[in-house]
């Protein structure tokens, strides 16, 4: 297992951090056009409204007027449309049953077609923004519960198989309330929602009783909105914070992780309390939102990193491998999460690169593994080494096929006269292997001046 400092860690989940910070910056700015959208839409529905009513304003007797027979038939076919736009996209069930009891109705006020219309608007942008984060929240969990443990694994340098997130566990992840008033991010969409409408319907029938000109009351549905499209901004960034910050916990408590640490993203925008935060370490076991792990206030940008001081993996009894410096997280998913061949990595506790304890490189610069033992079956075309029971150093030499085909030793073992070989007894074994692939022989031989020369460093 590789020795990582504290310094590498911090910097890997930074970048951790910043990568789930894109994921919700990217579905914020997806809501906020959604939102410009919809101000878009409902201008051009006032605005339409008021030029068949009265361009310098409308009184509330002329509002509540019927529509006429032509205008309720084409209201009702925006009804229609509005009720299977419903039912395709998942608007409100009690949405869709208000819309399908005017499709009944004789008479319907002007007034309230134009509340309607308005109400469809605001039904569909929350729906959509609902979805947007509900899907982003997904991804964030699982994300970061991946790429957590794709950056522990690469750092530790052992790879072993991660359990898959099924989607069912996914959506009781992200269906169970984290904040103080008991409300999860859906609950507090339905909430905002119907807090616009009132506000819309309220300041309709305010600005049609004072007989306020078309431009006032868009300018103030605008304003409205754009209220609101803040408050969306601070929901997703906020809950991408938390469902990353479970995720970690999560895999923290997966992989044997005791400790954490807090890492701030230090800029002229940090808060005051996460400056406090940055550095301090904490138990697994205390992992409280809020209090000892991020975040610590809407649109937080801290995470958290994990502390290996006295870490000792215990995340099951399955196989293991070593994982190189330069594997990526595609491949790394593909092996150990998606249940992918693994014939590219070395196994460590039942391989023949057993127990890989570093990592160096010989005199070419190339990768040399560190073990505690050694077999004549290993990784292709990998090299090992270590430390001979009888002194000095042994590198063993594996072919395409994984088979051991030779050993090169930098002393003499104790016994000048079986290795009359160079300065201090260096020599090499080759193996050579019968019909059947068993080992018949480890001839003994003088190293040639391309091994002297890949192997300058231990000579």
């Amino acid at each position: 297992m590789k020795i990582r400092d504290n310094e590498y860690w911090k910097c890997c989940f930074a970048r951790l951090e910043e990568r789930q910070n894109k994921l919700a910056s990217n579905s914020r700015d997806e809501i906020e056009w959604l939102y410009r959208q919809a101000v878009r839409e409902i201008e051009g529905k006032v605005n339409t409204w008021y030029r068949k009513l009265g361009e310098n304003g409308v009184s509330m007797a002329e509002a509540r007027k019927p529509l006429s027979a032509a205008e309720l038939r084409e209201f009702k076919w925006d009804v229609h449309d509005y009720i299977k736009y419903g039912q395709d996209n998942a608007l409100s069930g009690q949405w869709v049953k208000q819309l399908e009891s005017f499709l009944g109705r004789l008479s319907v006020s002007k007034y309230d077609a134009l509340r309607i219309q308005t109400r469809q608007s605001i039904e569909s942008l929350f729906a959509k923004q609902s979805g947007i984060v509900s899907e982003t929240m997904k991804e964030v969990y699982q994300s970061g519960f991946y790429h957590t443990a794709f950056e522990i694994q690469k750092g530790l340098g052992v790879g072993w198989d991660i359990p898959r997130i099924e989607q069912n566990q996914l959506e009781k992840i992200i269906a169970k309330p984290w904040t103080v008033d008991g409300k999860n991010f859906s609950e507090r969409i339905w909430r905002s929602k119907q807090r616009l409408i009132a506000e819309i319907d309220y300041d309709l029938s305010n600005k049609i009783i004072s007989k306020a000109d078309p431009k006032r009351t868009v300018d103030a549905i605008t304003d409205m909105l754009n209220a609101y499209k803040s408050g969306a901004g601070r929901i997703v960034m906020t809950e991408e914070a938390y469902f990353n910050s479970l995720a970690q916990k999560d895999c923290f408590d997966d992989l044997g992780v005791e400790e954490y640490e807090i890492v701030a993203t230090l800029d002229s925008r940090t808060s005051g309390i996460c400056q406090s935060m940055d550095g301090k370490r904490f138990s697994v076991k205390e992992f409280r939102v809020g209090v000892t792990a991020p975040p610590f206030h809407p649109w937080c940008r801290s995470t958290v990193c994990p502390c290996f001081d006295d870490f000792k993996e215990s995340a099951g009894d399955g196989e293991r491998y070593r994982i190189p410096d330069d594997l990526n997280y595609q491949d790394w998913k593909k092996a150990f999460v998606d249940g992918g061949d693994k014939f590219a990595f070395a196994g460590v506790d039942k391989s023949g690169n057993g127990d890989i304890i570093g990592i160096t490189k010989n005199a070419n610069g190339k990768e040399i593994l560190i073990v505690e033992h050694t077999d004549v079956v290993g990784k292709p075309n990998s090299i090992t080494q270590k430390e001979s029971s009888k002194g000095g150093i042994e590198r063993n030499y594996y072919d395409e096929n994984g088979k051991q085909s030779k050993q090169i030793a930098n002393n003499n073992h104790g016994k000048p006269k079986q290795h009359p070989y160079g300065k201090n007894g260096e020599h090499a074994h080759d193996y050579i292997y019968d019909e059947s692939g068993n080992l018949t022989g480890r001839p003994i031989r003088e190293l040639t001046d391309f091994e002297r020369e890949e192997n300058g460093d231990i000579l």
